[in-house]
């Protein structure tokens, strides 16, 4: 079953709001504002919460702040805890940028975003300002672009070769897929058809005409003992490329340069993750090595980490080693072909599978939980890359013990836990899943996202209408770093954190009465 994603604050310019194909329509840029982020609106009500929702574009010559075209502010309300129930407090619109909730008492209040995404806080002043990559006027078809790659300067190719697609400008970021596939050991391609894939579900349309900048990038297999990766050896820079609205095939032609190869030395501290394994779910244990596994990202920062990883790209190197808790120390290499004043981010991820079941004797599947560390290149090298937070600890559902298979009391179930043992977390995140099987594949367990939960106590009550009767769901519970950020005033930031930590721990199979 594929790993749900964690994102727990829709973000609508990297994935989950723009995975529909769309056109977006130009909106005012007000390109002399300052890109630092002003002060949340005050209010002299004390029984109000107020704040701001603006839009800051990064783009590869500068930066821009627009009003918000996401929808995101039309979809907020309150809900204030009373009892069991919730009342609820309707948005009330104070100007393009702001927003208001009258009537709020002190104390925890959910702020609800959509159907399903939910802040618990007490702050009486919101920030809900994002930045997102590329300009605003980007065109994306329902089609995918076609092109005809008339290239050279490329190392030996395997008959799995593709390159690698990044357009910042644009906010674009996927692959060209060769079709046929290349010849095994040819170093260049002449009129070779492929067609782009983007990694956001929709398929954007480059426009040199509009600043729009296409870096191609080729990677190579790598290995440093028994970790195996792919990194970026050359690169192919682009100004001039626009792809074409219809469906006739866009020319790209150019020569690919060799990357100066960049140096990574790893001091992989991996038996600090492995430590804290069963705190994960007891069941991540004794899965086997296929099941799970540790990774390493090198990713690259647009523009710099002024205002920490703005946007999705494509990493410069990605790789995995099979899980084990012996440290390693790796030497790697990479290629980096964009400008000196991007910044650049690297992640290691401990990865397990917990497998979960419907029914005692139904659909079977598994669910994805890790632990995670993520820093600036610079500081991730210096020192040793090791745990520097556990997962939360007795994670409980109303007083019993959720890591193990129960129904529950009600549809209002309350989540309690304590902190971590290793580290302090900041803000918790908490989502859950319900597990479902298709027609097509009916002993198959799978998972949907219902609900997530954003918050700095450590407990959440379920409000009414999230889950329903006689359904079998899994809850994912992370303990969070964010150094700096309070996520519980600024959550859109979540996306764009650089130095952070991620513990996760995971109920066993919860059904509802």
């Amino acid at each position: 079953m594929p790993t749900p994603t964690r994102r727990s604050w829709p973000a609508p310019g990297r994935l989950a709001a723009l995975l529909f194909a769309l056109y977006l329509l130009p909106l005012a840029c007000r390109e002399d504002d300052p890109p630092q982020t002003p002060p949340p609106p005050t209010t002299e009500d004390p029984s109000a919460v107020s704040g701001q929702r603006i839009i800051h574009r990064r783009l590869e010559s500068k930066d821009v702040t627009s009003v918000d075209s996401t929808g995101v502010r039309s979809t907020l309300s309150v809900l204030i805890p009373s009892g069991t129930a919730f009342e609820t407090r309707p948005l009330v619109s104070t100007s393009i940028d702001t927003f208001k909730f009258e009537n709020v008492p002190e104390g925890p209040y959910y702020l609800k975003q959509g159907s399903d995404t939910y802040v618990i806080t007490s702050h009486r002043q919101l920030n809900l300002d994002e930045y997102l990559l590329g300009r605003e006027d980007v065109i994306t078809v329902p089609t995918t672009p076609r092109f005809t790659l008339t290239v050279d300067g490329l190392a030996p190719m395997d008959a799995y070769q593709e390159f690698e697609v990044e357009a910042p400008n644009a906010g674009a970021a996927g692959v060209f897929e060769l079709e046929p596939a290349p010849q095994p050991g040819a170093t260049s391609l002449t009129a070779q058809g492929a067609m782009y894939q983007s990694a956001f579900g929709r398929q954007e349309l480059i426009d040199s005409t509009k600043g729009d900048q296409l870096y191609l990038l080729q990677r190579l297999r790598r290995s440093s003992g028994d970790f195996n990766y792919f990194s970026v050896t050359r690169a192919l820079t682009l100004t001039q490329v626009t792809f074409r609205a219809d469906e006739q095939a866009t020319s790209v032609e150019g020569t690919f340069t060799a990357l100066p190869p960049q140096q990574l030395t790893v001091d992989w501290r991996r038996s600090s993750f492995e430590a804290h394994r069963a705190a994960v779910h007891p069941l991540a244990v004794p899965l086997t090595e296929t099941s799970v596994q540790h990774s390493l990202f090198v990713t690259p920062a647009v523009g710099g980490l002024s205002e920490g990883v703005v946007g999705y790209t494509r990493k410069l190197l990605i790789g995995n080693i099979p899980a084990a808790s012996q440290d390693v120390n790796l030497t790697l290499e990479y290629g980096n072909p964009y400008p000196s004043t991007w910044g650049m981010v690297a992640t290691v991820v401990h990865l397990y599978q917990v497998p979960v079941r419907i029914t005692p004797q139904g659909p079977r599947g598994t669910v994805g939980v890790s632990l995670e560390d993520q820093e600036g290149l610079g500081v991730f090298t210096s020192r040793p890359v090791q745990a520097r937070l556990s997962p939360p600890t007795q994670f409980r559902v109303d007083g019993a013990d959720a890591q193990t298979d129960r129904t529950i009391a009600s549809l209002t179930p309350v989540f309690t836990w304590e902190p971590p043992t290793l580290g302090t977390a900041d803000v918790y995140e908490l989502r859950i899943f319900r597990l479902y099987a298709t027609e097509s594949a009916p002993d198959v367990a799978r998972s949907e996202t219902v609900a997530t939960f954003l918050t700095a106590q450590r407990e959440v009550r379920v409000p009414p209408g999230v889950l329903e009767a006689k359904q079998a769901y899994v809850v994912r519970l992370a303990a969070l770093r964010t150094p700096g950020v309070d996520l519980t005033r600024q959550p859109f930031r979540k996306d764009s954190l650089v130095d952070t930590s991620r513990a996760e721990a995971l109920t066993s199979v919860l059904t509802t009465p």
